[in-house]
């Protein structure tokens, strides 16, 4: 008779397993094992019977039979009969689970690269098999939210061996897991990457970019595009290259490409329209962004160097402060109030200011019109010009009669010959601080 029920065992594929059969008491009868499902005699007493080499048997003590089933398969799966052959036969049955872990199908799931035009339909297969049957979920790989036919909208997650997209758009475009799982380890996962395809669409954050000359300035575009895009740049319809004053950069990230165009101690032909552009297989996009050049600081600084160069040409052109007084003045004369180095003193004025007399104004009016037709120019001052005429006719006419006393002479011509004569030497002989020829002309 039995002792123990025959366990029920869940193995796993490609393990081993081992089913008891205990009785006690049964004498010269045998105990035999057979596989019901497939209405197979596996072993009597300790012999094998079957062809399998799986299959074995064992007497662990006088009471207890065990079968062996090595390296299970699925078809190993089904009820196992323990019997003993006496009359009436008595037998009990154990139930042997093997199960499976999910595996792909891969001849009937999408291929781990799927491409579909923007506003399209697509449809993405994942199919697994194992014991029991794998329930399939999808999830995308970044965690974002996706619309599905079978989901609705903004589902993480969908149950389905099919997730259907509908009107595909660029947001939809990623990595998307279709994970399987039956409870049995491991569970498993497939990652298939949709592309979406779409002409380039370029944007510029900054339209209208400002910077002064002499500075440096950075031009950027953002472009969305997909397959990647040519992307360049073009002034006044000609290609930018990098160069020492222009540098061209492209940060991409996913589908979208960051463009910077980078130049450099700015000079005036450098200002106008740029053109960021981009192309792919789908069509071409581009973007303007304007320079124009920011003149604030320029015109500051020009005043500055404005007002720099006019205090120094001040500078320059202060007059004299050494006052050159008139010898021939009198106290309480107007002439002896008067600064001849002034530029804005004349002759005319110091007339007026005498009320006037008529020998400052005939030597005023001589003065400047012999000055102009004799010897040389005239003299700055008008001042300095009359009073040197009149040391000089002083002169002349001492030298006069100088001569006619060393010569005895009773006549006057004589020696006003000898005098101008001498006063002509000296003028030749002058220095430049004596005008000679100026004082000559006056008198």
């Amino acid at each position: 008779m039995f002792v123990a029920t025959i366990p029920n065992v869940t193995v796993t594929l490609g393990r081993d397993a081992s089913l008891p059969c205990i009785v006690k008491d049964i004498g010269d009868y045998q105990v035999t094992w057979m596989h019901l499902n497939r209405q197979m005699l596996l072993t009597i007493d300790q012999r094998t019977i079957t062809l399998i080499p799986r299959f074995s048997v064992t007497q662990d003590d006088p009471t207890t039979w065990t079968l062996h089933i090595r390296d299970v398969e699925p078809t190993d799966t089904g009820y196992y009969v323990c019997q003993v052959n006496m009359i009436p036969v008595i037998n009990q049955v154990g139930f042997v689970q093997v199960v499976v872990p999910p595996q792909f199908v891969d001849e009937e799931s999408s291929q781990s690269h799927v491409s579909v035009q923007e506003s399209h339909d697509v449809r993405l297969v994942c199919r697994a098999k194992g014991i029991p049957k794998p329930l399939i979920r999808w999830t995308r790989e970044n965690g974002l939210l996706f619309t599905s036919s079978r989901g609705g909208q903004g589902m993480q997650q969908v149950e389905s061996e099919e997730l259907v997209l509908k009107s595909v758009t660029r947001e939809d475009m990623g990595a998307y897991l279709c994970i399987a799982s039956n409870k049995v380890p491991p569970s498993i996962s497939k990652r298939i990457v949709l592309d979406v395809h779409f002409h380039p669409v370029i944007t510029a954050p900054n339209q209208l970019v400002g910077a002064p000359l002499d500075t440096s300035v950075t031009l950027e575009c953002q472009v969305a595009a997909f397959p990647n895009a040519v992307h360049f740049w073009r002034f006044n319809d000609q290609l930018l290259i990098n160069s020492s004053r222009q540098e061209t950069q492209e940060i991409r990230n996913g589908y979208t490409t960051h463009m910077k165009l980078s130049l450099k101690n700015l000079k005036p032909k450098d200002f106008g329209t740029y053109v960021c552009a981009a192309k792919n297989s789908l069509g071409e996009g581009d973007s303007n962004v304007r320079l124009y050049e920011i003149e604030v600081n320029r015109r500051h600084e020009e005043k500055q160097e404005q007002k720099g160069n006019s205090n120094s040409v001040m500078r320059a052109e202060q007059p004299n402060t050494d006052r050159i007084m008139d010898v021939w003045s009198k106290p309480g004369d107007f002439r002896a109030g008067l600064d001849s180095d002034s530029p804005s003193y004349t002759l005319e004025e110091a007339s007026s200011a005498e009320g006037g007399g008529e020998f400052a104004g005939s030597l005023g009016g001589g003065g400047g019109s012999l000055g102009r037709t004799g010897f040389g120019p005239v003299s700055s001052s008008s001042t300095i010009s009359q009073g040197r005429g009149l040391l000089w006719c002083g002169l002349w006419l001492s030298c006069g009669v100088a001569s006619i006393w060393l010569l005895g002479s009773p006549h006057l011509q004589p020696g006003i010959l000898l005098g101008a004569l001498v006063v002509t030497l000296l003028v030749e002989h002058s220095t430049p601080f004596l005008d000679l020829r100026s004082a000559l002309a006056h008198t």
